[in-house]
């Protein structure tokens, strides 16, 4: 009898003890994840929104401490109505300034979105451009077929590339 409550109580405080060491576990990630969000928003905050001009000097700003922050904005249905309006417009819905602003673009538009990555850099962000290799029309259930990865790879858009 003594062997079977012997057992008994090792099978419970084995259970409470999991039941513990699970607890804590969770508490640390929580806490670590609290601290982790804390930190990150506090990454180059600014006082104010400074009106930029477009073809000044441009300087990036490098975060102290922390990441950089971004977006990916909307411009439009096409993704080709990047303006500084847009740009500060949404710095100021989110409070932050973004120091990396993605755009898209087209192959199928044969045409680099240089006058867009302009208006980035203008502001004083990093452009990311995703260059997304479909051709018109743009279809969403429809993937790249001219310009497919392979023939990128083996260098038949090379001089698209390197314009």
């Amino acid at each position: 009898m003594k062997t079977a409550q012997h057992a008994l109580d090792s099978y419970l405080l084995c259970r409470e003890l999991a039941s513990q060491m699970r607890t804590r576990a969770l508490f640390t990630i929580v806490s670590l994840t609290i601290a982790l969000s804390f930190s990150l928003a506090g990454c180059d905050k600014r006082a104010g929104f400074e009106k930029v001009d477009p073809n000044g000097a441009v300087e990036v700003a490098i975060p102290e401490h922390g990441a950089y922050t971004g977006a990916f904005i909307d411009f439009g249905e096409e993704e080709e109505d990047v303006t500084l309006e847009m740009i500060e417009g949404f710095e100021t819905m989110v409070g932050k300034h973004q120091a990396i602003i993605a755009s898209s673009s087209y192959w199928g538009e044969q045409n680099f979105p240089t006058a867009n990555l302009n208006v980035i850099w203008r502001h004083g962000s990093l452009p990311l451009v995703f260059w997304s290799p479909w051709d018109k029309p743009y279809e969403q259930s429809r993937g790249p077929d001219k310009f497919n990865l392979n023939d990128i790879i083996a260098g038949k858009w090379d001089v698209y590339v390197d314009k």
